[in-house]
């Protein structure tokens, strides 16, 4: 069902009629009314402080894939994904909003260490007996 046009002869009133002066609340009442029901307006430093806070959750990123990248090379990845791990647990605990951030830094931060640890045991169960049984 369509409105008509503002401009057309058959201009309906849709509102209702005013309240009778006996049913309106006294001015006083509305002073101590409660203010749940009043939208909350955020200042610009508190969408700052709350959107702002992905710092240690980009930092934990970007430490798990170096960590990450290093760990296919070699034990070099070792520490740059302990750091990516630690700085993903902090963040997981400070910045609530940016949880796909951190878990992905802590995600490649294990990957990294699980790298690592692969190399560790590669390298004492093949490389180490190779040298020994040179001499």
């Amino acid at each position: 069902m369509s409105t008509p046009h503002q401009d057309s002869d058959t201009h309906r009133d849709y509102t209702r009629d005013p309240a009778p002066p006996g049913g309106q609340l006294s001015w006083e009442s509305t002073v101590t009314a409660p203010t749940e029901f009043v939208p909350y307006t955020y200042t610009e430093a508190e969408v700052r402080r709350i959107t702002g806070r992905r710092r240690l959750s980009v930092a934990s990123v970007v430490c798990g894939f170096i960590g990450l990248a290093l760990g296919v090379l070699g034990v070099f990845g070792l520490p740059v994904a302990l750091v990516a791990i630690v700085l993903a647990l902090i963040a997981r605990t400070t910045e609530h909003r940016a949880r796909a951030l951190w878990s992905s830094g802590l995600a490649s931060g294990i990957v990294g260490i699980l790298l690592a640890a692969g190399w560790f045991v590669y390298i004492s169960q093949t490389v180490l007996p190779l040298l020994e049984a040179d001499r």
